[in-house]
């Protein structure tokens, strides 16, 4: 009996000093440069969203705050990176929701699991991919391309750059029995001259990108793939609206951590990146590119990704991605 007291007495005076050894942690935090880490290269959509929310850290927690690209493999190489690193909130992943539901599935030996290997801080983007086709196409709708493409002995050609835009492009050929070409390009950049010179029919683009490429005369925007229009192209209708039915993709992005670190860090982490999501700047920055701003709390985040994971086991036999 006095053996037993004993360790229980040592097993609670061991959880206490961890208890305040985290405390002390959480207090102290953060005690040196944060290093945001994001899946794609310096110039990207994602890199454009990652050193905005980077330099806002860096304003509200009044520390240094630096950005690491660390692209390749659908962003699974940063995110691996981030899950194997010292959890003590000074190394954090930005990256879309699409970084942990879908290497489950993507993945014959997925590097990371994203039920285990994270917290989720909080959600900051939310962003709908658009449908678009060169500016000098002749399709002013969705309908008018479909038409056009049928008329193609081949059913045309088209540009991917992500999981996301194969998904939406199955889905179109799909309803409307298209046998068009998927092309996969690197980045969106690298696709820009064939899309110019007609060797494109169409693109599922990110906000960012395509925004910028409606702005500069590259691209026409035909559709949205959430089941809202976006505030940036209030004209343009969402696929539903475009007549096909049952698409709502709304991609987001979100802010992660490793599995064991510290409760007490991750909700200051939230507090600081809820307070960023509320600024008008920020609402006016992401506005231009497109997207906006999205708050939650860590367990909304979580409840967000167990959703993801589950909606990526449907998405995959819908754009017919086999497992790497």
């Amino acid at each position: 009996m006095k053996s037993f007291a004993m360790r229980f007495c040592a097993v609670a005076a061991a959880t206490i000093a961890a208890l305040a050894a985290t405390n002390v942690q959480a207090q102290n935090y953060p005690s040196q440069t944060i290093h945001m880490i994001v899946g794609f290269p310096a110039g990207s959509g994602a890199d454009i969203y990652a050193r905005y929310f980077a330099s806002k850290l860096e304003a509200v927690s009044k520390t240094s705050v630096v950005v690491e690209n660390k692209p390749g493999a659908a962003a699974s190489i940063a995110a691996q990176y981030v899950a194997r690193s010292k959890p003590d909130g000074h190394t954090i992943f930005i990256g879309g929701s699409d970084s942990f539901g879908a290497p489950l599935y993507t993945f014959k030996s997925p590097p990371y699991d994203p039920r285990k290997d994270f917290i989720y801080v909080s959600p900051v983007v939310s962003q709908s991919f658009l449908f678009t086709v060169p500016a000098s196409s002749p399709h002013k709708t969705v309908a008018e391309l479909t038409a056009g493409l049928k008329a193609k002995p081949d059913n045309g050609s088209y540009a991917t750059t992500n999981n996301t835009a194969t998904i939406l492009g199955e889905t179109y050929k799909q309803h409307t029995g298209l046998q068009s070409l998927q092309v996969n390009y690197k980045t969106n950049v690298d696709y820009v001259n064939d899309l110019a010179g007609g060797r494109l029919d169409f693109v599922m683009v990110d906000p960012v990108f395509g925004t910028a490429s409606i702005r500069n005369g590259r691209m026409r925007a035909l559709a949205v793939s959430s089941a809202q229009r976006i505030k940036a192209l209030p004209d343009v209708p969402t696929m539903q609206e475009a007549g096909i039915p049952g698409v709502d993709v709304n991609q987001w992005w979100l802010i992660a951590a490793p599995a064991a670190t510290p409760a007490p860090i991750i909700g200051k982490l939230n507090e600081w990146f809820t307070e960023i999501g509320k600024m008008d700047e920020t609402r006016e920055f992401l506005g231009k590119n497109g997207v906006e701003p999205f708050i939650g709390s860590p367990a909304e985040t979580k409840a967000r990704i167990d959703k993801e994971i589950a909606n990526w086991a449907n998405y995959v036999k819908v754009a017919k991605i086999v497992a790497q």
